[in-house]
């Protein structure tokens, strides 16, 4: 498969250059931050709150993948050509930090989302997962077993902060504090209509 990427025309290279550089952690940081300050400025608080998830499992699958390539260092498939293959762990260095895809971890982690969200948009899900991780072995960037991989990660990774305790007490908080926000509002507007009467 490798190899076969190596040689595709100039034209499915670039394009999936470009899918590729769309699997950039950063890139949907920027993305689900917009979404959730737009969502709270809008008032829409659900959406608000999913965006933050997100976020937070975006960064967690990154950094997991991270991890895991140090630890791994599995060879590219661009050092075929040395000669050099398989894994070296703890050998640092972009030759060496193959597996797993972080770009396919980051997008399992939006799919992930997008499925906890929407349970019904789940194809969608899947297809944009399948452009972004199936860019990067199109480049020569990555064996088919790193984004595979890469998607375990970026879904465990959801799964567990979609689970997280503390985030919904967190939203809990945030709810009651929002309800006392809307009674004090409630409150004064009340007194002060009193005092117009009078």
């Amino acid at each position: 498969m490798a190899d076969w990427a190596f040689h595709l025309s100039r034209f499915w290279a670039n394009n999936a250059r470009r899918l590729s550089g769309l699997g950039e952690g950063v890139y949907w940081l920027v993305v689900v931050s917009v979404i959730g300050v737009t969502a709270l400025l809008r008032k829409r608080h659900d959406l608000a709150f999913r965006a933050g998830k997100t976020a937070v499992a975006i960064a967690a699958a990154g950094l997991a993948g991270n991890a895991l390539k140090i630890v791994a260092g599995r060879a590219r498939p661009r050092a075929l050509d040395d000669g050099v293959f398989g894994f070296h762990f703890f050998e640092l260095g972009y030759r060496f930090n193959s597996f797993p895809s972080g770009h396919a971890a980051v997008a399992a982690a939006v799919a992930a989302s997008i499925c906890f969200a929407r349970p019904a948009a789940w194809p969608a899900a899947a297809l944009l997962w399948l452009l972004l991780a199936g860019g990067r072995v199109l480049t020569g960037s990555h064996f088919v077993s790193d984004v595979l991989a890469g998607g375990a990660v970026g879904i465990a990774v959801m799964v567990v902060v979609e689970r997280s305790a503390w985030l919904d007490r967190l939203r809990r908080r945030f709810r009651k504090g929002e309800a006392r926000s809307a009674a004090q509002n409630d409150g004064e507007e009340t007194s002060r209509a009193d005092a117009s009467v009078r």
